[in-house]
C-alpha cells in the first residue's frame, strides 16, 4: 500500500455541542470532545481525521475509557495516533490541549483505503465505518 505524505494545515480540540446541534448516536455519554485534524496533500487535496475523547481539565485525556468497546476503540485509535506520530508515549501525562500545537506544519501518511484517503494512524490499519 502506497502511502502519500500530507501537511497538517489545522488541528483544534471542538466541543462535541459546537460540531453537532444533537449528540449523534454510538458517541457515549464520556465522549465530549472532538480533534480535528485537516492535512493537505501536494496536490491540493484535503484529508481529514477526528477523534472523540473527553478531555480533563489538566488538558489530559483518559486512554482507558469506561463503557462500551466503540469507546474504547475510540480512545485507543487516538492514543495510536499521537503514538505513531510521535508525539506522546504516556497518555495519562500527555497535555492534548497544548500538544495539538505541534501538530500543525507536521507530515502526516495518507492512504487509499477502499477507494477513499485516510490518515494513518498507527503501523496497523485502524479504520472504521
Amino acid at each position: 500500500m502506497q502511502s502519500i505524505t500530507a501537511v497538517v494545515e489545522e488541528a483544534e480540540i471542538r466541543k462535541i455541542s459546537d460540531i453537532f446541534l444533537k449528540k449523534p448516536p454510538g458517541l457515549g455519554f464520556n465522549e465530549t470532545d472532538a480533534l480535528v485534524i485537516k492535512a493537505k496533500l501536494p496536490d491540493g487535496r484535503q484529508v481529514g481525521a477526528t477523534f472523540y475523547f473527553s478531555l480533563k481539565p489538566d488538558g489530559t485525556f483518559e486512554e482507558e475509557a469506561l463503557g462500551r468497546d466503540a469507546v474504547k476503540a475510540r480512545r485507543h485509535k487516538l492514543a495510536a495516533f499521537l503514538r505513531y506520530y510521535g508525539l506522546a508515549d504516556e497518555m495519562d501525562k500527555y497535555k492534548l490541549k497544548e500538544g495539538i500545537k505541534e501538530l500543525k506544519g507536521r507530515m502526516v501518511e495518507v492512504i487509499p483505503i477502499n477507494g477513499e484517503l485516510t490518515i494513518r494512524i498507527s503501523q496497523e490499519i485502524l479504520h472504521d465505518r
